[in-house]
């Protein structure tokens, strides 16, 4: 294994400079509480507080557009969300994945989902402290190239694999698939440390998600749209082959309010008003169905709030694993 990248979270003033916000536009994902000590590694929590708990909770919501040059709504899930500050040498983020082996990103961490139990949505949500839409921490590697990520969404109780292609690059690339899949892949404590490592294999287009060393899901036709079963976001488009050259790692925070149920239930809040981009998750092509068609302030933000504790986060090259 040939080690590429890594922050320990010993020193305030190095982690500042290994890490960069993701942003668009005006647009910066910051809700959240930050601090880097040598005890405890990274920590972060949602920035607000619930008034009667005192529990960690998110203050930022983004309503739908309300016109010209408005930001998109959905991006209101995105809470707080960094990546290594480094790029490949031909100028993208991230890191180059090699012509052999595998491209691996490894985080050590815990994670926490706070008054999830508090939400709007009756008996469409079954298990709060396990439903990723309602608040999630995150750990994840991303290709801008191509608008591919692979996810870890951490709950209370769950963890997940999470394989996506974002809609943000159809201008420029054409009407793509773009989807969401999520696949659970672990039940959990909120006092668990796990070991969550995504390994991207670029010769065999594969994707693999471990826990603790075990591999729990894999993925390969990264730019298809995955077993139907897991796919909690549709937006339609054309399937295509897709081989990321580099991806980067990141750590985040996160509501997914406009995604349906892992049964095939209602999504939760419409999140955006752009024409004709959520479709039914059954690839049947007839519009999604929502709980809230209008994106209401108490729908978007209900008490709900994350935190992670991060103690290592390595990038490196390791051998195939065939």
């Amino acid at each position: 294994m040939t080690p590429l990248w890594e922050d320990d979270f010993q020193d305030p003033e190095a982690t500042a400079g290994r890490w960069a916000p993701m942003t668009l536009g005006p647009f910066v994902p910051d809700d959240a509480d930050i601090h880097v000590t040598p005890s405890e590694g990274l920590k972060v929590s949602a920035r607000a507080t619930h008034p009667v708990t005192g529990e960690p909770a998110f203050g930022n919501t983004l309503g739908q557009e309300d016109g010209p040059g408005a930001l998109p709504g959905a991006l209101d899930a995105v809470k707080w969300l960094v990546y290594a500050d480094v790029t490949t040498p031909g100028g993208l983020p991230g890191f180059e994945a090699p012509e052999d082996g595998e491209l691996r990103f490894d985080a050590w961490l815990s994670a926490r989902t706070y008054g999830t139990g508090g939400h709007p949505f009756g008996t469409a949500v079954e298990e709060p402290g396990a439903d990723f839409r309602l608040a999630t921490a995150a750990m994840n590697a991303a290709d801008v190239e191509t608008g591919l990520a692979f996810d870890f969404f951490v709950t209370d109780r769950r963890i997940y694999a999470v394989h996506e292609r974002l809609p943000m690059l159809r201008p420029h690339l054409g009407a793509y698939a773009a989807f969401t899949a999520v696949v659970p892949v672990g039940d959990r404590e909120p006092g668990d440390t796990h070991r969550l490592t995504l390994a991207y294999d670029r010769s065999a287009g594969r994707v693999r998600w471990l826990v603790d060393g075990e591999e729990r899901h894999r993925a390969e036709r990264l730019g298809r749209v995955p077993d139907r079963r897991y796919v909690v976001l549709d937006h339609g488009g054309e399937e295509t082959d897709v081989t990321p050259r580099q991806l980067n790692g990141g750590l985040g925070m996160f509501t997914a309010l406009d995604c349906a149920s892992p049964d095939g239930g209602p999504a939760l809040v419409r999140l955006t008003t752009a024409d004709g981009l959520y479709r039914a998750t059954d690839g049947g092509g007839r519009p999604q169905v929502f709980l809230d068609d209008k994106s209401l302030p108490g729908n978007r933000l209900f008490g709900q709030g994350a935190a992670l504790n991060v103690r290592r986060f390595t990038v490196s090259a390791a051998p195939a694993d065939r």
